[in-house]
């Protein structure tokens, strides 16, 4: 497999409910409400409700995760959260 494509980092929400990413390296954490992982692009957590991984392999990069998606954080050496959909959560 070319490492590059495994690296490559790729996020796809389809309907607030299925996320599809590439690129992760590890999962950290997971609860029903979050999951914090490490991406080829630094630190992640996707927080929602009723979340499950429906599958990840470190071998491809492949993680994916169904339930109600309500917002993607990356963090990192720079400082603070920053939110790939910062409108999506909604009250």
């Amino acid at each position: 497999m070319n490492t590059d494509l495994k690296n490559e980092h790729k996020v796809t929400l389809i309907s607030r409910e299925r996320l599809e990413m590439t690129g992760i390296g590890e999962v950290e954490s997971y609860t029903d409400s979050a999951v914090t992982a490490v991406s080829s692009m630094g630190g992640l957590t996707v927080e929602g409700e009723d979340i499950r991984i429906e599958s990840f392999s470190s071998d491809t990069g492949k993680l994916l995760i169904r339930g109600k998606i309500d917002g993607v954080f990356y963090f990192g050496d720079d400082a603070g959260k920053r939110s790939l959909f910062p409108r999506l959560r909604r009250k």
